[in-house]
Parts: structure tokens; C-alpha cells; sequence
């Protein structure tokens, strides 16, 4: 089994790590930082400020184990009034908001010695997604099943469908996507793009689309350090009216 341990290049967007088929064993942990002047009220996320201002900071930890990999995220979401705005049923404003984020992954291929790949699919892995947010008391449980994919241009691409709890909706689906694209150069800079993407049902907001896209600079050439930008988007049903959000962040990306 290959091993990389991964002082500072990213998942080639996580530098130094490309997945492979072969299962390649690596440990990440990343701080972020970002600022935006456009977080909007959000009735179901309560990111929302009274002057939409919102500062963010972010603890991401992605790493591999004998069966599998986990994907650990804690975000810190500061600003006037946080969640106040427009608050739906359960909510309320602080000075800050929290959510915490589990994903971890057994893979068939790694429990079972045997290869699943398939056409452009490199791997298939049982999932879950544990997500405890501050706002509203928000929980939700997320289990199913989450494939591999080798495309062309992407060091990382990973998408699957899993069946949803929360304890404000009954029990319906979640479609999460994420990508790294391998880096690309211009003028002698590096860069590479980054998605997250999650898309799931609810029982009175229509279908909900969250996705965060990344453009990010590599600082440095190792790629520990990366400046860019994050723009968030979310988008359901409330009240019988279209929400819709695009907030722009300035991010900084410390790889440690």
C-alpha cells in the first residue's frame, strides 16, 4: 500500500496527494479564515448577520484508516447578530455560530481485499454524515452509499447519495458531492478549484441546494499556504417565495 504523509501539498488542491486506486494513506489538517460583506439573512442555515458582515473560521481534518477515510469540519461563524435576521422557527441571534461536521467512510475495496472499480468509478464506500449546528439546535444524520470517481482534470472527485434525518424534516435524501481539481499554472502561479456541493429534500422548503466553490492561489510552492475565493450559494422554498443566496468570501488556507 502506497503511503503519503502530506506536510503541505493538497489532495493537489490538498497538496501532494493525488487518490489513486491503490488507496494511497494520508493525514490532513487545514485552517481557514475568510471575511464577506454579503452574508444575507438564512433562515435555515442562521449565517446571516445584521450587517452582512460575516467573518468565518474553519478546522478541516481529512485522513485514511485501515477501512476507509474521515472527513472531520468545525466552523466558527462570527459577526453582529449571527442567525437574528430573519430567524425561522427555533432560531436566534448571537455574537457567534457553530457547526460541527463528521464524514466518515468504510471502503468495500479496502474491507474486502477486492477491486470495485468500474468504468470511470474507482472505489464505492458506506458513508455517514453527522451534522450539530448551534443554530436551532440543528441535527441531522446521514447514511448511503458514496463512490470514487477517476475523472480527467480532478485529483479528487467524490459523489453519493445517502438517506437524510434532521430533526426538523422526516427522513428523506442527500445527493453531496466534492472535488479537487489537480493544480494548473499561469505565469508561473499555481491554482487549483475546489466544489462542495450537497442537495437534499425537506418537507416544506422544496429542494435545498447548498454548494461552495473554491478558486484558490497557492502562496507558496509547496502549497501550504492559499489565498482565494469561496462563494457560497444556497437556495430553497420558504414562506412560498424562492430564497436565494451568493456570498462571496476572500478565504486564506493554512495546510499544517
Amino acid at each position: 500500500m502506497k503511503k503519503i504523509i502530506i506536510p503541505a501539498a493538497v489532495l493537489c488542491g490538498f497538496p501532494g496527494f493525488c487518490y489513486a486506486a491503490d488507496y494511497p494513506e494520508f493525514n490532513i489538517n487545514v485552517l481557514s479564515a475568510m471575511a464577506t460583506g454579503n452574508s444575507k439573512a438564512d433562515p435555515i442555515l442562521g449565517t446571516g448577520t445584521s450587517d452582512k458582515n460575516l467573518t468565518t473560521y474553519q478546522f478541516e481534518h481529512f485522513s485514511t484508516f485501515k477501512y476507509g477515510d474521515i472527513y472531520l469540519d468545525a466552523e466558527l461563524y462570527k459577526g453582529h447578530d449571527v442567525g437574528g435576521e430573519g430567524a425561522a422557527s427555533g432560531g436566534s441571534g448571537k455574537d457567534s455560530q457553530s457547526l460541527l461536521v463528521a464524514n466518515p467512510r468504510l471502503s468495500l475495496g479496502k474491507m474486502t481485499g477486492r477491486s470495485f472499480a468500474f468504468g470511470p468509478i474507482t472505489d464505492v464506500s458506506l458513508i455517514a454524515r453527522w451534522e450539530d449546528a448551534s443554530y436551532g439546535d440543528f441535527r441531522s444524520r446521514n447514511y448511503g452509499l458514496s463512490l470514487n470517481f477517476d475523472v480527467p482534470g480532478f485529483a479528487y472527485f467524490e459523489s453519493g447519495l445517502l438517506q437524510r434525518t434532521t430533526n426538523y424534516n422526516d427522513p428523506t435524501w442527500l445527493w453531496r458531492s466534492y472535488l479537487i481539481s489537480k493544480p494548473w499554472e499561469i505565469a508561473g502561479q499555481q491554482f487549483n478549484f475546489t466544489l462542495l456541493s450537497l442537495i437534499n429534500g425537506t418537507d416544506h422548503n422544496g429542494t435545498e441546494y447548498f454548494t461552495r466553490p473554491e478558486v484558490l492561489w497557492h502562496v507558496d510552492k509547496a502549497g501550504a499556504f492559499q489565498l482565494g475565493v469561496r462563494v457560497e450559494t444556497h437556495h430553497y422554498d420558504i414562506g412560498g417565495d424562492r430564497y436565494e443566496r451568493v456570498s462571496p468570501n476572500i478565504i486564506f488556507k493554512w495546510f499544517l
